[in-house]
């Protein structure tokens, strides 16, 4: 599970997904069962919910090396650190926000 701060949230997200071998995607997401934000990885091309119906994806890294090799080429630190720049938090906070009323109470 996740409480910190962005700068918190950036490190774990780009260490869980520097950690993932080979292909697959780092996840900050809600869980609906337990009320909290989470960090997940999957492997390969497999969505949040592959861990669970209760997982809302509210921001997905493609950190499969065709997501970053052609600026990046192998650097896939590099690409997770400047990931950040393009990340769309309006669309992340109107999921949160969704959801949240669905549960009543976060």
């Amino acid at each position: 599970d996740f409480l910190g701060s962005l700068e918190e949230l950036m490190q774990k997200m780009n260490t869980e997904g520097a950690a993932v071998q080979g292909s697959g995607w780092v996840w900050f997401g809600l869980d609906k069962e337990l009320k909290r934000l989470v960090v997940e990885t999957t492997a390969n091309q497999d969505p949040l919910v592959t861990k669970g119906s209760h997982l809302v994806p509210l921001v997905g890294i493609d950190v499969w090396e065709h997501a970053y090799y052609p600026q990046y080429k192998n650097a896939r630190a590099e690409y997770l650190k400047n990931i950040w720049t393009v990340i769309n938090w309006k669309y992340a906070s109107d999921i949160f926000v969704k959801h949240n009323r669905d549960l009543n109470e976060f």
